[in-house]
């Protein structure tokens, strides 16, 4: 039987953001520093939204947990890319809690923004997914309107025991200019005088720009990532507004095998927080035929 060779061509740029790989970095030096010593490290939420991260650092001894309660006192925590809120780093000071930052750089400004807006006097309004570990840290540095969708812009009510001095937006991290385009149209419509101050990574933005660009040339793009990862779902919606069908899957082994029925070109990409070993595998297992 012939195996069918398909052509592969590789998205760039793919896989870890630097936020991500200083998270895992300063992780992995918390596990070497701290190990012997406290003997279980502490992780607030998934330090990064891939399952293959996060269990390489639980065999190390690393606990992750939902809540800064699940930590004993007097242990080391280490706080997720994602950021926390303040109450959340007060409560951490009062179980007398060693505490490893590995907050993205890039987060951690849209935290300071909305501390800086708050205290000038602002109405702010957060263009990002509700529920996210991310926008629930920003959420926690002041009063702010979340808004997730066109439909959130006609429901808010700007001005009730909010800033008076003007009415600024800022963004999650993880959202893409495409994302917010409709949202931040329909803000400006309603508040002409709106301040717009981004907050988009800019790593988020150049994969999607990488993928719908790949998307061009091929007949099928493939996502490496989790189903809980933000930007991993962001990159399979920008390949399909190309036309081109497209699929996320966690690593070789969830490729459908069907998907690749008349297919000669195929689109590989990966989200910021996927390993990169297990896209080298993806491409290895395709360009080694079908």
């Amino acid at each position: 039987m012939v195996r069918k060779v398909l052509k592969v061509l590789i998205a760039e740029p793919h896989g870890f953001c630097v936020g991500v790989k200083r998270a895992v970095d300063i992780l992995s030096k918390a596990v070497d520093e701290f190990g012997n010593e406290f003997g279980m490290i502490y992780c607030l939420h998934e330090l990064v939204h891939n399952p293959f991260v996060v269990d390489d650092f639980r065999r190390k001894g690393v606990v992750f947990v939902e809540s800064i309660e699940e930590v004993p006192d007097k242990s080391v925590v280490v706080f997720s890319a994602h950021g926390v809120s303040p109450k959340v780093r007060k409560r951490a000071e009062e179980k007398n809690l060693k505490v490893v930052d590995a907050t993205c750089p890039l987060v951690e400004l849209v935290h300071k923004k909305v501390r800086d807006y708050h205290a000038r006097g602002f109405s702010i309004i957060y263009v990002g997914k509700k529920g996210h570990v991310e926008v629930e840290g920003v959420l926690g540095e002041s009063p702010l309107f979340v808004v997730s969708s066109v439909e959130d812009v006609d429901g808010l009510q700007v001005g009730d025991g909010f800033g008076s001095k003007g009415v600024v937006c800022l963004t999650q991290t993880t959202l893409s200019v495409d994302d917010t385009a409709e949202i931040i149209q329909k803000l400006k419509q309603r508040f002409p005088d709106i301040v717009l101050d981004g907050g988009i990574c800019n790593a988020t933005q150049e994969r999607q720009d990488a993928v719908k660009k790949l998307a061009k040339k091929c007949d099928l793009i493939l996502v490496l990532g989790a189903k809980n990862s933000s930007n991993s779902n962001r990159l399979v919606e920008a390949a399909k507004s190309q036309g081109v069908d497209a699929h996320l899957i966690l690593d070789k082994s969830k490729l459908d095998r069907d998907w690749l029925k008349d297919v000669d070109i195929v689109g590989i990409t990966s989200g910021a927080s996927c390993p990169e070993f297990l896209f080298d595998e993806l491409v290895e297992d395709l360009e080694s035929g079908l």
